[in-house]
């Protein structure tokens, strides 16, 4: 199992909040999709995954993810958005937030 490192730039996180996941309709970050986000002076580099392995939207999430950091940082010469796997996505991931937009109480607290 690769672990990646907790890096979640807000700023990048506040472009992909535009994002929704097609299925379930609340943004990307928020339901935990992102797992890696980092800026260096001209590039963006994300890591991100899907709630299920049989999505077959993954290449519409990717590609709505590349549009609004391209957007939202014009001054990024290049974005590098991967799909990884690993870690397999839980509910878990689901931001505390996430839950309220879901509707739906949070039923285990990460430590």
């Amino acid at each position: 199992m690769t672990i990646l490192l907790p890096v979640l730039d807000p700023e990048i996180c506040d472009c992909l909040r535009s994002v929704l996941d097609p299925e379930i309709g609340i943004n990307i970050v928020d339901l935990g999709l992102v797992l890696f986000a980092l800026r260096s002076a001209d590039v963006v580099d994300v890591k991100l995954t899907l709630t299920s392995r049989a999505c077959p939207l993954g290449e519409l999430v990717t590609e709505q993810a590349r549009e609004a950091l391209a957007l939202s940082l014009p001054d990024i010469s290049r974005v590098n958005i991967e799909l990884v796997w690993d870690p397999l996505w839980t509910q878990d991931f689901i931001t505390d937030r996430g839950y309220e937009l879901l509707g739906l109480p949070r039923t285990r607290t990460l430590t």
